[in-house]
């Protein structure tokens, strides 16, 4: 971390160069597959030079978490140039022989998307050159709406630094929802059988102490000027900074996740959630509807844990899956 120090003055320096002079900052709108073709070239290298080659660990332990079996059907959003597929790939060959039934599509495979071209290309490159062509396959796509994909076809999804560039967050976490396979009972704390997610974003860290004031300062002045100078994109990295100053507070990202997103569910994922607590299930609508007891069904996620990385800089969520019931207000 005295890297970071040496980093922090430098950025005065920096500052006389790209102080933001004819670069406005761009709108949170900004982060699209477009913004990221044009520093797909230089993107790993910025990445590992930023992050001080920090953000390789922090990948990997989102992956740790995750508990991959060898036929876990694999969604990786953001996937960029398939820095966490490849990983997930790697995990799932050294998972050995764990079963897990539930998913609806073909186990043990990993599923890439991004906006990017460019970044699916280099993406692509590296898959092959690892070894893992059989296992990993990408494809450009909107995390936003993912119609292609089978509702509960998935038992891990994983998206790292990239739902800060979504504005509609509620959309992407939907679509999360509906991939992944749902819980099959209430009996065991309303998550039995479930996927499991995984966010990895960054954040402002909001601490006073030393270390949280350098990383804070870190993101707000070394990473969009020294991105600037790396990539020659000066607002792409204003963008960077920008997004993750706007990113809730990971209390408020929980809040999102857990009490404020109502997602369409479908009627069989609600007949199996019923069918831990009773028998035959009930006539439901379909999406956030209402069943023979005048319940209104919708999904929404139960967090498991949240591991705080790089001083509050780097936030860690994996949670599961939930469908939640209410009777209609009278």
């Amino acid at each position: 971390w005295a890297i970071i120090s040496i980093l922090v003055a430098a950025s005065a320096v920096l500052l006389s160069r790209y102080g933001g002079k004819g670069h406005q900052s761009p709108s949170l709108a900004f982060g699209t597959g477009t913004m990221f073709d044009r520093i797909a070239p230089r993107y790993d290298l910025i990445n590992r030079v930023l992050a001080l080659n920090l953000d390789t660990s922090w990948r990997r332990r989102m992956v740790r978490e995750l508990n991959i079996s060898a036929d876990d059907a694999i969604l990786d959003l953001a996937t960029g140039t398939a820095d966490v597929a490849i990983l997930l790939a790697e995990e799932l060959k050294k998972a050995g022989d764990g079963t897990r039934p539930e998913a609806s599509g073909a186990g043990g495979k990993v599923l890439g998307v991004d906006p990017s071209a460019s970044m699916i290309g280099i993406g692509r490159e590296k898959v092959v050159r690892r070894g893992y062509g059989e296992a990993v396959t990408l494809r450009i796509g909107d995390a936003r709406d993912l119609k292609e994909l089978r509702s509960e076809s998935f038992n891990v999804a994983t998206m790292a630094f990239g739902i800060r560039n979504v504005i509609e967050r509620d959309a992407v976490l939907c679509e999360i929802h509906r991939v992944l396979v749902k819980p099959s009972s209430v009996a065991v704390d309303g998550a039995a059988g479930a996927g499991r997610m995984a966010i990895l974003e960054f954040s402002e860290p909001d601490g006073t102490s030393i270390m949280n004031r350098l990383a804070r300062s870190f993101i707000r002045h070394v990473v969009p000027r020294l991105g600037a100078v790396l990539s020659g994109n000066p607002t792409e990295y204003m963008h960077l900074q920008n997004s993750i100053k706007h990113f809730p507070t990971p209390r408020e990202f929980i809040q999102q996740m857990e009490e404020e997103i109502e997602c369409e569910v479908g009627d069989d994922s609600v007949r199996k959630w019923q069918g831990g607590a009773s028998s035959g299930g009930a006539d439901v609508k379909q999406g956030a509807g209402e069943g023979n007891g005048n319940e209104r069904y919708y999904g929404a996620y139960r967090l498991e844990k949240l591991i705080q990385l790089n001083f509050g800089s780097v936030q860690l969520y994996i949670a599961t899956p939930i469908i939640k019931s209410t009777l209609p207000s009278t």
